[in-house]
């Protein structure tokens, strides 16, 4: 939707790596992979990267009214918990495949800071600042894409089950 193409697959098959270029392990790629998506879920980029946005608009929002300083107060409050998940990622304080949990939270608020753009700037988005109206908009398009990449919100609550709180597998 916003003609970014950064967001693709590319699968090779029957390649030949000579053992100089290899990373990892030999036939270890699936745990190569699965060991990267841990660092990228749980990365500081899943929470900043609508931030300086999400300023912006607050500033122009209408905090007379009671439900955006409700929404204002609950995304603070998204950001502050945010932090201090990645900072346990961070850290190494948080438990194996924890990440999940912190791509999960952070790319949820992702998705709620851009709703909440949308809402402040509404239809005056064509009267404001012109590179704000269009961060928004292209931001508008692309939240859908934050709870998919690197997983989905419903495959990562499936690994924290089953993972990280030991749950049984979901049934066939």
């Amino acid at each position: 939707m916003t003609g970014n193409d950064h967001f693709c697959e590319v699968r090779f098959e029957d390649v030949r790596v000579p053992v100089a270029n290899l990373v990892g392990e030999l036939n270890g790629s699936f745990r190569q992979v699965m060991r990267q998506m841990e660092h990228e879920r749980g990365g500081i980029d899943r929470l900043v990267s609508n931030r300086r946005l999400y300023e912006d608009c607050r500033r122009l929002a209408d905090t007379s009214d009671p439900l955006v300083r409700q929404e204002v107060a609950a995304i603070e409050t998204g950001y502050r918990i945010g932090r201090l998940l990645v900072l346990r990622e961070t850290l190494g304080q948080a438990p194996r495949q924890f990440s999940a949990a912190t791509k999960t939270f952070c790319t949820e608020l992702e998705q709620r800071v851009a709703a909440f753009c949308a809402r402040v700037l509404g239809a005056e988005a064509t009267l404001a600042e012109p590179e704000l109206a269009l961060r928004v908009s292209r931001n508008v398009c692309y939240a859908p894409a934050y709870t998919i990449m690197g997983g989905t919100s419903q495959i990562l609550r499936n690994i924290l089950g089953e993972r990280t709180l030991g749950l049984p597998r979901e049934p066939r």
